[in-house]
């Protein structure tokens, strides 16, 4: 065989030069693109397919512009809330006294799975009223329960939201609202003090012969 034309080895060496650049960009290519280091630079998150990286690897979501929520409570107990979609992060010290069932309105954000709350109130009961303390002054029987009542009107009977078995680990408390110089949503064998001014009373007293002895009253929050 005679020696290689020129013309022949001008393209054998042009295919040798194109096939080394094709090597050489292949692994950033397969890692998703661009920035040397295995993230896409740009456009989706999860790098144009493949497994979207790990919880720990993505910064947390930036608190979005107020916005206003209604929604049902689905779970609370012990200060945590939870609604359709995520947490709900109350002011305290309110988150300890709602229920499920309650329906309320919130403004504030999301942020990651939680709404951080900056403003809220109770849009459904329209009146409603909460209890701690032994179950007999309400006719429950023995033993403690936890109570949340409510009411279409202030002088409406209080009808039982939800009701929970306790036990005796605190002093009695109910949380109670005037309206016009009377409790609204008052349950029947409760008799506290008479409100000293309308909104929100924290009332606490004490258990004497089984009836509940309130002993002092605060405005709430």
């Amino acid at each position: 065989m005679g020696p290689t034309p020129r013309w022949a080895a001008t393209l054998l060496r042009g295919s040798l030069v194109a096939l080394m650049a094709l090597a050489t960009m292949a692994p950033a290519s397969a890692q998703g693109g661009g920035n040397g280091e295995g993230r896409p630079s740009g456009g989706s998150e999860r790098g144009g397919g493949g497994q979207p990286p790990s919880q720990e690897a993505r910064p947390r979501p930036a608190v979005e512009d107020p916005h206003v929520l209604v929604a049902a409570l689905r779970y609370a107990s012990g200060g945590t809330l939870v609604i359709d979609g995520g947490r709900v992060d109350v002011p305290t010290p309110w988150s300890n006294y709602l229920a499920p069932g309650m329906w309320l309105r919130l403004e504030g954000a999301w942020e990651g799975e939680t709404f951080r709350v900056s403003q809220f109130e109770v849009a459904q009961p329209a009146y409603f009223s909460y209890y701690l303390g032994p179950a007999a002054p309400l006719g429950l029987g023995a033993g403690w329960v936890e109570a949340w009542f409510e009411g279409t009107a202030p002088d409406a009977d209080a009808e039982a939201l939800t009701i929970r078995r306790t036990v005796q680990d605190r002093a009695p408390l109910a949380l109670l609202r005037a309206v016009d110089g009377a409790w609204a949503t008052l349950p029947a064998g409760l008799t506290p003090p008479s409100p000293t001014a309308d909104g929100w009373t924290l009332l606490s007293g004490r258990v004497d012969a089984g009836a509940v002895r309130w002993t002092s009253a605060r405005p709430f929050p």
